[in-house]
């Protein structure tokens, strides 16, 4: 019996030293979500920004409202669940994606509008692949709750981008940004 105890307390012992470890690892993985989510959004509002400023196409520039409205929303609550959870916020997008928009705001007319629409299917294409991993795999479970919630409005974006490559496939003539840089996001 005391050797079965024993061993019990060993065991136990064992749970109690890497569980510290476990929870360090769900809180970067909630952290590296927020992280990710946060820069997404930035660069969905920024993107859209660049609509309205350089798009002479008002679809693309109701669309680019539509991201603007939308993203912030998100981001706001981004920002308020980091502040309950204590994590921290991060300032500013990823490098690739201010680099895509720095590509993007040279550009005008009809090839602004063609590599916009083409960004905005890949952002949203990555976005979507984002928040459904979070839904499925973060510890936290408000997090993934609320992950899972906003899959289905960029869906919504998604279909709207791809709607308006096809609505303008034989009226402009084709310009793409670099396909790495934008499979980056």
């Amino acid at each position: 019996m005391k050797r079965y105890l024993k061993y019990c307390f060993a065991v136990l012992g064992t749970v109690i030293l890497f569980l510290p470890r476990i929870s360090a690892q769900e809180a970067n993985r909630d952290q590296e979500f927020l992280t990710k989510a946060v820069s997404s959004n930035q660069f969905e509002i920024a993107l859209g920004t660049q609509a309205l400023k350089q798009s002479e196409n008002e679809e693309i520039k109701r669309y680019g409202q539509m991201l603007i409205n939308d993203h912030t929303k998100v981001l706001e609550e981004l920002q308020d669940a980091a502040l309950a959870k204590k994590l921290v916020v991060p300032n500013g997008m990823e490098e690739n994606q201010a680099s895509i928009l720095e590509s993007l705001s040279v550009l005008s007319g009809a090839d602004f509008d063609n590599a916009f629409k083409d960004v905005a299917v890949k952002t949203h294409e990555s976005a979507i692949v984002l928040f459904e991993n979070a839904a499925n795999n973060l510890s936290d479970q408000e997090f993934r709750s609320w992950a899972a919630e906003k899959v289905p409005s960029l869906r919504n974006h998604l279909e709207q981008a791809k709607s308006l490559q096809v609505k303008s496939k034989s009226d402009t003539p084709s310009h793409s940004m670099k396909e790495d840089s934008i499979e980056t996001l």
